[in-house]
Order: structure tokens, then sequence, then C-alpha cells
């Protein structure tokens, strides 16, 4: 299953144990993001005070984490889905969530996201990770 990644989900895998980052390991899972998630994941991780004393871990194992949480995820420069940016711009619902719809548009995937905005939309499939989790227990059975 290909799935769009947005940032909230990989911040997600820093504050929260085993299951957002056991998904973002499954095989089953085939993961895209613009390049933008990794400049929007960093800066959230080094610059937000709130969000490292909530991870409690040093600099170097937060960096090590990223690593290990992104390794399974192809990242799309811009100029690859910039032509789906426009119509990106106007369905989303906050601008720096366009990149994830542009990419998801270009790729004709769903995106993991559990921000509600993402999903007042309907250009394009949103999954959170608790539907993720649903949808790939039925693929089980």
């Amino acid at each position: 299953m290909q799935l769009v990644v947005d940032a909230n989900i990989l911040l997600a895998a820093f504050l929260r144990k085993a299951l957002t980052r056991e998904l973002l390991l499954d095989a089953r899972l085939e993961l895209a993001a613009p390049e933008h998630l990794l400049s929007e994941t960093r800066r959230h991780l080094l610059r937000d005070a709130s969000i490292g004393k909530r991870i409690g871990l040093p600099v170097e194992q937060i960096e090590t984490l990223f690593f290990l949480l992104t390794s399974r995820i192809q990242v799309f420069p811009q100029v690859s889905y910039r032509s789906f940016m426009k119509q990106a711009l106007q369905l989303a619902a906050h601008r720096e969530d366009a990149p994830y719809l542009a990419l998801a548009l270009m790729l004709n995937s769903a995106v993991w996201s559990n921000d509600k905005g993402m999903k007042e939309q309907t250009a394009v499939a949103v999954h959170t990770t608790s539907e993720l989790l649903s949808i790939l227990q039925e693929m089980s059975e």
C-alpha cells in the first residue's frame, strides 16, 4: 500500500512508543514524502523545546532515530510534483499541507496524516493512524 507520509506522523513516532514507529517500518507500506517532510520535521525536533522535552532523548539519539524512521521513506524533490502544487494549494486547509497533497496527486496515492484539516478536502484519500491499522488488519485476514 502506497502512502504519502505527513510530518505529524513522523513527529508522532518520536513522541509515542511503538505503534507509529512500527508502522513506519512495516514492509507492507510503500512510503513517500515531499522533501518538505525532512525540513519540517527537523525544524520541529530541533527548535521546539517542548517536543524535545517530551521526547526525552539527547540530540544525537534524536538524529539516529530520525535516520532510522526515514530510511524507508522515498523522498521526492519539489520539482517532481511542482505541476500539482496549484491544485494542492486550492485543496489544502493549510499552506504547509500542499506539498503532501501535491505528491499524493502525482503518485495517485493516499496520505497518512492525523491532521483533521487534511481530511476536509475530498480529492485525495487521507488515512489516520487508526484507520491505517484497520486497513492493514483487514489485509491480513
